[in-house]
């Protein structure tokens, strides 16, 4: 038997939107076809006039947006360093749906957090970290925590980039306090947190600027962050944006019973220390599209009154990574700041 779901108009919800790039406009796309979205408010709909209808409004500084009552959602996929300004300015009295990262320090996840506990969490607070779509990942994820593995003593996870001209060209390179950890190897440090189930301990982090040594922007590009867990466990990772090499994810697990390595060569088990073991499974795509998150992100709208558990987990999340940038910028082992 099918089940329909019938959304009534008091139901409905309307969405506000920040930033119009390549990841926005997927967003807008998606909002505009979900019949569970009543309006749609765009801060720059000079760039997708095609898009504009009855249900797209055209709305500058979010006026409008901020007038209009009942259920609220602001998705922001605008630059990384204005991602925090809107989410203080809009958690109380809206769900949210933001780009990674969410934010870049402390002083500014502090104030999100204590936004988040004041208003008991009744708001949704998610960033876009789409690895978290992937099929294959979510299997062995699965496996992990069904004990298939064994005992995890090794996690490594390698974001390579490849498309250095978005450095050297792009608004990353204009961007003083761009980090490539926030900016990419935050995927790896969030499929980190899940495959172990807890949180690390402590993280050191090294650098180096050798590829892009010649250019005028002041960031690292090569950060290598380790991971120190209660159990003894270690994790490395790597955000590699110089690296010549296509976009490519590289993910290893080392556990005391299987081993999983995905890379450009495709996904593998190994079962035993005989290397003809491993099957390789060739992956086409990681995950379905910039907006591939946004379903399930709508159904827990739907579905739940309390969101403790999935902000928290966006806020532990970020002390993490955060604590990362931390540990090189004091060139030191830092312990990771745990919110409860």
């Amino acid at each position: 038997m099918v089940e329909i779901l019938m959304i009534s108009k008091k139901n409905k919800i309307a969405v506000g939107i920040v930033g119009l790039g390549n990841t926005g406009k997927q967003h807008l796309r998606f909002y505009i076809k979900n019949n569970y979205i009543e309006k749609i408010f765009v801060s720059e709909i000079k760039k997708t006039k095609k898009l504009i209808n009855t249900k797209v409004i055209n709305d500058k500084n979010l006026i409008k947006f901020n007038k209009t009552k009942g259920k609220k959602l602001l998705s922001i996929s605008n630059y990384d360093k204005d991602h925090s300004k809107f989410i203080i300015k809009y958690l109380n009295n809206n769900h949210i749906f933001v780009e990674k990262p969410m934010c870049r320090n402390f002083k500014q996840l502090n104030e999100i957090y204590k936004i988040a506990k004041k208003n008991k969490f009744k708001n949704l607070l998610s960033s876009n970290l789409v690895l978290r779509d992937s099929k294959i990942f979510n299997k062995i994820k699965k496996k992990i925590r069904n004990g298939e593995f064994g005992k995890i003593y090794y996690f490594e996870g390698d974001y390579l980039y490849g498309r250095l001209k978005k450095l050297t060209k792009g608004w990353r390179g204009l961007d003083k306090d761009y980090s490539v950890t926030l900016g990419g190897g935050i995927h790896l440090i969030d499929l980190m947190i899940n495959f172990f189930g807890q949180l690390p301990e402590f993280v050191e982090t090294y650098s180096n600027k050798i590829v892009t040594s010649k250019n005028k922007f002041k960031f690292k590009d090569f950060t290598q962050s380790n991971y120190f867990f209660k159990s003894g466990a270690i994790a490395k990772i790597s955000s590699n944006f110089g690296c010549v090499h296509k976009h490519q994810h590289v993910l290893k697990v080392y556990g005391t019973k299987k081993t999983f390595i995905y890379d450009d060569m495709g996904a593998r088990i190994f079962n035993r220390r005989d290397p003809s073991s491993a099957k390789i499974h060739m992956v086409k795509k990681l995950y379905n599209g910039k907006d591939c998150l946004l379903p399930a992100f709508l159904k827990n709208l739907k579905t739940k009154k309390n969101y403790k558990k999935n902000v928290m987990e966006e806020i532990n999340l970020m002390s993490t990574s955060i604590s990362s940038d931390i540990s090189l910028m004091k060139n030191k082992k830092v312990k990771i700041k745990k919110y409860i």
